[in-house]
């Protein structure tokens, strides 16, 4: 009996050590098998690039080919290719996107530019002839295309320079669309968020100088005449990169009633994770385009000399509207409290500043610092 029972202590000791190690392989199998599952179902990171006026996707080329940015990899969503493309992320796993503004730039019903200019351009103007409600929906189907391919639960950020970052609180205030719960983040560089003086230019011609027949005289010296010929000319539109007869630049005007409306509407935005870069120290009226300093030199300036080409007297005087120049420093064409949107009134989400000195509007994408440092500081806070 000694024995037997000797025996059937150790059969049991023995038996119950194996099944305990069976039961912990099984365990162990078993949370490799769901973190594996966990990991096939994590979210898909995205960067989503929203470009500025007369501008595209291309604006973006120095940080998408940085390592600091993107490694070279940031796809058209807007390619025809896109459904079956390979989509590949950068080092860090985030997925780069960017597309073209425009879609809704050559409709009938698109807002006309001075002296009824219209978009005649066969893929759109960059957004230049769209609402801030048809910039919202060129976002929103963006998403949806993103979507197809990354997941219904990617997360996505914007990175929006100039009316891009205004184009994506557009979408963000909506009411109507569900694809919102996408966005994780927002990220804004020189946005006018509360508006550009500059615009005040396009209100002043649309008042005095219309329609442009009548003040093309070669003879002409009316200021009427020497405001359509600074408009026309090839310092404005090449070097300082802007068509002042685009409708986008009246709902950038710090007096827009869109824009206004738009303002008066930021306690919509979803409670998602918030960062604005500002430029200060430009002084407002300098575009840019220095042939030996590109990023910090003024270049052209509007209240330069009449040779260049400038707004007449009264022109430059409605864009001040009684304000000294100085008191507008920014980036050249944002003063710098009109790039921070946390100033706006009743804002009530946190946002990360980055406060930056001496770039030109024209040069605020190519910042790659600047930008991977406001990037990287967005993957920490949101987990990524």
């Amino acid at each position: 009996m000694v024995i037997s029972f000797d025996f059937w202590r150790g059969f049991k000791r023995s038996y119950g050590v194996y099944a305990l190690l069976i039961l912990t392989l099984t365990t162990l199998g078993s949370l490799s098998v769901a973190n594996d599952a966990i990991a096939a179902v994590k979210p898909k990171q995205v960067v989503l690039l929203l470009h500025g006026m007369n501008s595209n996707g291309s604006t973006w080329n120095k940080l998408v080919d940085n390592s600091a940015g993107f490694d070279g990899q940031c796809t058209n969503v807007r390619d025809p290719k896109f459904p079956t493309i390979v989509i590949k992320p950068n080092s860090e796993g985030v997925y780069c996107m960017r597309f073209n503004f425009g879609a809704y730039d050559r409709l009938s019903t698109a807002p006309k530019g001075l002296d009824k200019k219209i978009c005649s351009e066969a893929g759109g103007c960059s957004g230049d002839y769209s609402t801030y409600d048809t910039l919202g929906k060129e976002i929103e189907g963006v998403i949806r295309r993103i979507r197809t391919r990354l997941g219904t639960t990617a997360q996505i950020v914007f990175l929006g320079h100039s009316r891009g970052g205004i184009a994506a609180r557009a979408f963000l205030q909506s009411s109507t669309s569900a694809l919102k719960v996408n966005v994780v983040g927002l990220i804004t560089t020189g946005t006018p968020h509360a508006g550009s003086p500059l615009g005040r230019y396009y209100t002043y011609m649309a008042k005095k100088c219309l329609p442009e027949s009548d003040h093309d005289g070669l003879f002409d010296t009316s200021d009427c005449a020497d405001d359509w010929r600074f408009i026309n000319s090839f310092a404005i539109k090449d070097i300082g990169g802007l068509d002042l007869k685009a409708p986008t630049i009246s709902f950038l005007s710090e007096i827009s009633p869109v824009l206004n409306v738009l303002n008066a509407k930021v306690t919509a935005l979803p409670k998602i994770k918030f960062s604005q870069l500002s430029y200060d120290r430009i002084k407002f009226g300098c575009l840019g385009g220095d042939p030996i300093d590109e990023e910090s030199g003024c270049g052209y300036d509007i209240f330069g000399s009449r040779i260049r080409g400038k707004p007449s007297g009264d022109g430059l005087n409605a864009v001040l509207n009684g304000r000294a120049r100085d008191l507008l420093r920014g980036d050249g064409i944002v003063p710098v409290n009109s790039q921070k949107m946390s100033l706006l009134k009743g804002w009530n989400n946190a946002v990360v500043p980055y406060a930056r000195a001496n770039r030109v509007h024209i040069a605020e994408t190519e910042q790659t610092l600047d930008l991977a440092i406001a990037l990287r500081n967005m993957y920490k806070r949101l987990g990524w």
